[in-house]
């Protein structure tokens, strides 16, 4: 069976989303729950639900979050085993606020503890993976280890950027990835090209394409995503989306889609399933997400009502 490598982070996730208006300055009255995140992980987490046979490398504190971690990723069939412990970070942890329509607003996130990863971690994440299995890299990874991965790397490779400041880590490498997937502040950080028409869009895919990315996706919030690959430019746009949590979503996005191109079905095939399982996971909290299977996704493509509008 194909693997898939994640090396990245893994979080804890502490999430408030407020009742009312947010006022800055002010304490705003609201929800708060903690749960386990981090890019890196929440690939991990769709890809294990879907099925695939999921190694993650990431290197965990020695304190109780990380032992709480450790027991969800086992929980979950995630094969932790090639991941590294160290006494020198504390757990990684992210906050974010979301407002009363439950879209994340601000975010705040301490991955010191990404810092103890070191070669040899980084070739154990390599020493079996062949061309038929897939590598993803998160941008929380310094910009030597994601060098590295890069150029050592046999396998299909692919990249999320994670946030705005991150994403610039990613530049250097670009020419390597198979797939990148950028939201649109993301995008605009590289390309200097904010999505928001047809026109923009091609820009915006053509940049990427020419930088040597085989297949772009830039992801668009509630407007969908366009995808660039050589089977040409697309629009993708859904049902409007009853949302529950936005946190994480991108992650469900990338995992998914990777999970069938690992599989041999086309890039535009790929992403009705990856934008399908992106809006299920968004339109549910973090405990019902984890109930996710590909045969529920797949049952539910359907009421997606995806739109494909060539660019």
């Amino acid at each position: 069976m194909k693997k898939i490598c994640i090396v990245g982070g893994a979080n804890i996730d502490i999430c408030g989303s407020s009742l009312e208006p947010l006022r800055q300055y002010d304490s705003n009255p609201g929800e708060i729950s903690l749960s386990f995140g981090g890019v890196g992980r929440n690939i991990a987490q769709i890809c294990a639900l879907l099925g695939e046979n999921v190694q993650f490398v990431t290197c965990f504190a020695s304190d109780p979050y990380a032992k709480m971690l450790k027991e969800d990723c086992r929980k979950l069939g995630i094969d932790i085993s090639k991941s590294s412990e160290t006494e020198e970070y504390p757990s990684s942890i992210y906050m974010a606020i979301l407002d009363q329509n439950r879209d994340m607003k601000i975010a705040m996130s301490d991955m010191r503890i990404l810092r103890a990863m070191d070669t040899a971690l980084l070739d154990r994440a390599l020493e079996d993976l062949d061309e038929g299995d897939a590598l993803i890299l998160d941008a929380n990874l310094d910009l030597k280890s994601i060098e590295y991965l890069t150029k050592q790397a046999k396998s299909f490779l692919v990249a999320d950027p994670v946030s705005v400041q991150k994403s610039k880590r990613l530049v250097s490498v670009l020419p390597h990835l198979n797939v990148f997937k950028p939201n649109q502040y993301e995008a605009e950080a590289l390309t200097n090209i904010f999505v928001k028409d047809k026109e923009t869009a091609r820009q915006c895919l053509s940049w990427f394409l020419n930088q040597g990315v085989q297949e772009i996706i830039v992801s668009l919030a509630d407007q969908g995503v366009i995808l660039g690959s050589s089977e040409g430019m697309f629009w993708y746009r859904h049902r409007p989306i009853r949302l529950s949590n936005a946190t994480g979503g991108g992650d469900s996005l990338l995992g998914a889609y990777v999970s069938e191109r690992i599989r041999g079905i086309s890039p535009r095939k790929a992403i009705r399933f990856g934008l399908s399982a992106a809006v299920v996971s968004i339109e549910q909290d973090a405990v019902r997400r984890r109930s996710l299977e590909s045969a529920k996704v797949r049952e539910w493509m359907e009421s997606m009502k995806i739109q494909e509008e060539k660019l």
